[in-house]
């Protein structure tokens, strides 16, 4: 595993490696039935189908919006439903209610 991390000279360069960590992401998953992403066992640990959700937000938010010219979001409600603590972005969906999405 690489100790650190390269600057991305294109905006083609950052989707890719966006488009690359999720195949990895779904990799790590594969063989997990829906149950088993959506259950949210206490209130603090939010599930599985919830952090794939949101580490797409986080992508939109920080890294493709500021940073890829004319970059709009899939959805813009995500930003409410898939916000995790980020104050100065805006109110976010209630991490006890994340399993019901």
């Amino acid at each position: 595993m690489p100790t650190s991390i390269e600057p991305v000279a294109t905006a083609k360069a950052a989707m890719s490696r966006c488009l690359h960590c999720r195949a990895r992401t779904l990799q790590l998953i594969d063989g997990l039935s829906d149950a088993d992403v959506t259950v949210q066992s206490m209130d603090d640990a939010s599930p599985a189908k919830w952090h794939l959700a949101h580490t797409t937000w986080f992508f939109e938010e920080f890294v493709l919006g500021p940073f890829l010219s004319g970059y709009r979001p899939v959805d813009p409600r995500y930003r409410f439903l898939f916000n995790s603590y980020y104050e100065a972005v805006g109110p976010r969906h209630a991490r006890p209610r994340r399993g019901l999405l």
